[in-house]
């Protein structure tokens, strides 16, 4: 039985315990009880696909008179079609419990929506534009938020891109794709992107990691911005007039909490017309809940982490708007 009680550690988690035990509580109870009759029918099916393998090599043993050739292709035959089960049962699983869960924490914010996909196929396109992003031939996305913070229009969505090929596959980003309205209409481009030191800063334009640097670079007085980010515009003073300092100090915490933190996989920001544009790389999901196949993971962990990036999210809004 799921523990009904719930511990607010964040202030944007005020009178969710409420919630949590009048309403999360009974209906996780339920889909606990479901959990073991989904794992008992996934398990019948992976019987049901060796059953089939096996008479699948007796039938081309009878065809070809011989025994290796058939095994090999079943192997190859319920490798794939055991992998397959798996993962639609997981994703299956994953998304009653994301639309079970997701919804009373935007519910419980306000002013904020979720749907498990993102409706706009074209959302990458502008961080594609702005080179925040490469492009691939396979994206998917997860966990889609989109509201206001204070009237501010803002819109975040899991994703991840992929470029396959017939021998390769390669992935290209994974993370989050932040897009906040700007606080006014920004006339010159402002990219925001990683520093990687002088003389790699050129190397980094030639392969293009992260942004064409063929603007000038802008300097900013907050040291640790510095040495973390490397902005570039047309405009100096523009740059600096829109990111302030809280703005400043709030990207280098959303790279450490968020992120990556790291170079090898850098945040990346610009400005462009009306919309600041973010890409926060990282490797853990917005919500990470038990699966089908993996009971371990703590419920009210995942939902103090899921309250924990909305606030965030929220403070980089509050700065950009000089909050």
């Amino acid at each position: 039985m799921i523990d009904r009680s719930f511990t607010e550690i964040h202030e944007l988690e005020r009178g969710f315990a409420q919630v949590y035990r009048d309403r999360l509580a009974p209906r996780l109870d339920e889909l606990r009880r479901d959990r073991a009759a989904a794992q008992r029918r996934m398990v019948i099916e992976i019987v049901i696909l060796v059953i089939l393998a096996l008479i699948g090599i007796v039938a081309l043993n009878r065809v070809t008179e011989e025994w290796q050739g058939p095994i090999i292709f079943a192997e190859i035959m319920l490798v794939a079609g055991g992998f397959l089960l798996v993962q639609h049962r997981t994703r299956g699983w994953r998304d009653r419990m994301f639309t079970l869960i997701m919804p009373e924490i935007t519910g419980f914010i306000g002013h904020l929506d979720y749907s498990a996909r993102s409706p706009d196929k074209d959302f990458c396109e502008p961080f594609r534009r702005n080179r925040l992003i490469d492009s691939g031939n396979h994206t998917r996305f997860e966990h889609y938020l989109a509201g206001t913070r204070r009237g501010t229009p803002f819109e975040v969505v899991q994703a991840n891109i992929e470029r396959t090929g017939r021998r390769s596959r390669r992935v290209i980003f994974n993370g989050l794709l932040v897009k906040v309205r700007a606080p006014y209409p920004i006339p010159a481009k402002i990219h925001i992107a990683r520093d990687y030191g002088e003389g790699f800063n050129e190397i980094a334009e030639l392969f293009t990691f992260g942004h064409r640097r063929h603007e000038e670079r802008v300097v900013f007085p907050d040291s640790a911005f510095e040495e973390r980010f490397a902005v570039y515009c047309a405009d100096a003073d523009l740059a600096r007039n829109t990111i302030t300092p809280g703005l400043a100090r709030a990207l280098v915490t959303i790279d450490d909490e968020m992120g990556s933190g790291g170079r090898d996989e850098p945040l990346t920001a610009a400005f462009d017309g009306d919309w600041f544009y973010m890409a926060i790389p990282r490797r853990e999901e917005i919500l990470a809940l038990p699966s089908i196949v993996n009971p371990s993971i703590d419920i009210e962990g995942a939902i103090h982490a899921a309250f924990a990036d909305i606030n965030r999210l929220q403070q980089i809004i509050d700065r950009l708007h000089g909050r």
